[in-house]
Parts: structure tokens; sequence; C-alpha cells
């Protein structure tokens, strides 16, 4: 396991999530909608912009090192759900890429599967433990319900 650099802590309690314990990063959160228009974030608005952003960053670092300018690219991430044939779920993504400062099909190939290789969301088979006392201490040190609430 490598060096840690960086942790972030979300809090999720009665539809809505707090992101490191500030109520000013606090947002509602509701269930998707089969049509795409709920208003509320959910699992997958927000994994969307964690590959997003994680893959712009990726693509950034990996741009540099080939001297490949970056300053008017863009990175859209598509998250999708869906039913698995067992019941459960699976996220599906599609990324797409504008790189302008990439000057041919060679280059542009070779800086977003660098940005890929060096994503962490990329893939990702995240370990996941539970602590069932520190889950007992959550149910005294939950926040309001309502994200506009401080």
């Amino acid at each position: 396991m490598g060096q840690d650099i960086y942790s972030a802590e979300a809090t999720s309690s009665r539809g809505s999530v707090r992101v490191d314990g500030r109520g000013d990063l606090a947002f509602a959160v509701g269930e998707p909608s089969g049509d795409g228009t709920a208003d509320a974030l959910n699992p997958e608005r927000l994994y969307a912009a964690a590959l997003a952003t994680c893959l712009h960053q990726s693509l950034t670092i990996a741009a540099t090192s080939l001297d490949v300018e970056t300053g008017e690219s863009v990175v859209t991430a598509k998250v999708t759900l869906a039913h698995r044939h067992d019941g459960g779920y699976e996220l599906r993504a599609a990324v797409d890429v504008y790189l302008p400062g990439a000057s041919t099909d060679e280059l542009y190939d070779a800086v977003t599967r660098e940005a890929l290789r060096l994503c962490p969301l990329v893939g990702a088979e995240v370990p996941v433990t539970f602590d069932r006392e520190r889950g007992r201490q959550l149910q005294h040190h939950t926040g309001p319900a309502d994200p506009g609430q401080n």
C-alpha cells in the first residue's frame, strides 16, 4: 500500500450528505430518477463529477509530461446506473475528452491512455471496511436533515 496523500470524509443522513463535517459543504441527496430530472444530488451524479474531475487532473499531469497544452481541455463523464441480472446494480461510465492541444491522434491516444492509468477512480476496486463502534458514535453526531441548516 502506498503513502496516503489526502483523505476526505462524507456522512450521509436523512436525505443529505455533509462533506468533511462542514455545514457549508452539505447537499440534498435524492434517488436517481428514471428521466434524469431529479433536483437533488445522487451517488451517480457525485461519481460522475468525481470521475470527470479526477480524469481531468490526471489528463493535465499526463499531457504536461508529453508537452501537450491543456488550457482548453474538457472532460465529461456520464455515469449510468443499471440493473444486473442477479438483482444487484452496476455502474457504467463513458468519458469524452476534448484535448485540442494534442496535434495528432497518436498523441491524443497517448495522453488519454496515461490519464486513465493515473486516475485512481478508473477501475477502482476500493476496499471498504465497517467500523461498528464508530457507527454507533455517529448516531449522536449527525447534523440537521436540511443541508441549508447549520
